[in-house]
């Protein structure tokens, strides 16, 4: 007899694993499509969430820190061991160009590159045109040290790991509102005193930026100025849930490179590693997102 027949016969509910509480609640809460992959995998269990809407998420991060899941960008390089839900944002596809002298756009993380450079951000011309905007954040991020403002990333609304939901973008005269949680008044200061260290220092030696996390973006090139948005370019997902981003168009990649950095040597590798560790645990030292992974 099976166990789920016994079970009805004998008036006793089969036990549900943690995992299957979590799906199940999740199901409930959020409108988008749900997905259970199995518990089976060597890594541990699998999830998949489409929202349908951004308060999806909103439930899905509450949900995901009370089971211990962690929350994944659907597409990113984060590495998860352990239970992982990984969030797909292809739902999340609002655009609109903003009313003002310089173009600007407001972008959901799920729109795709295609559809950004066909409205006229020329920094996405060339590139993959199925990727969203949220997987190219992710990506790995070329741009020369100090360099950040060419990604054409003006500000980011994002949610952090403890759920706190902020905006970062410019920084210092150039800021247009206070930080206003205590979670970024902690961070912002100790990332500014990393900033400053000897492994910022060794990171940015010969022009290229050695470590994947942006801290660069503290000490930015002039003209430009210091904007924390540029601290997720290249982040794999692994430092906060993207809600939107304020563009602006710049020119394509090829353009603005301005050649090839050198190659970076064995030292300035460690430095970036150790950097993106202590960034990690900066932001999320619950482990609520993903680690990052490295290509070896």
């Amino acid at each position: 007899m099976q166990p789920s027949r016994r079970a009805f016969l004998l008036g006793r509910r089969p036990v549900q694993t943690p995992w299957a509480r979590f799906i199940q609640r999740l199901t409930l809460l959020c409108q988008g499509a749900v997905r259970d992959l199995g518990e089976a995998g060597a890594d541990g269990p699998r999830g998949w969430l489409a929202p349908a809407r951004e308060g999806d998420l909103a439930h899905a991060r509450a949900l995901c820190a009370e089971y211990g899941v962690a929350l994944a960008l659907d597409g990113a390089e984060g590495a998860a061991v352990g239970p992982c839900l990984r969030v797909d944002p292809a739902n999340l596809s609002g655009l609109a160009r903003l009313a003002g002298d310089t173009p600007r756009w407001r972008a959901q993380p799920g729109v795709p590159l295609a559809v950004l450079a066909q409205a006229g951000l020329r920094q996405f011309d060339g590139l993959p045109g199925a990727m969203t905007l949220a997987e190219w954040l992710a990506a790995p991020a070329a741009w020369p040290a100090g360099r950040c403002a060419q990604s054409g990333v003006l500000a980011a609304d994002v949610v952090l790991a403890d759920g706190v939901e902020e905006t970062l973008g410019p920084f210092g005269e150039s800021d247009e509102r206070p930080l206003r949680s205590a979670t970024l008044q902690r961070l912002v200061p100790a990332l500014f005193q990393l900033s400053t260290g000897p492994d910022a220092a060794a990171c940015a030696v010969g022009g290229a930026w050695a470590g994947r996390y942006r801290l660069d973006a503290l000490r930015p090139q002039a003209p430009a100025t210091v904007n924390l948005a540029h601290l997720l370019l290249g982040h794999g997902g692994t430092l906060a849930w993207v809600q939107e981003v304020l563009l602006t168009a710049v020119p394509a990649a090829g353009e603005a490179a301005g050649g090839d950095a050198p190659p970076l040597d064995d030292a300035a590798r460690e430095a970036g590693r150790r950097l993106d560790a202590r960034i990690k645990a900066l932001f999320d030292p619950d482990g609520r997102f993903p680690l990052l992974a490295f290509a070896q």
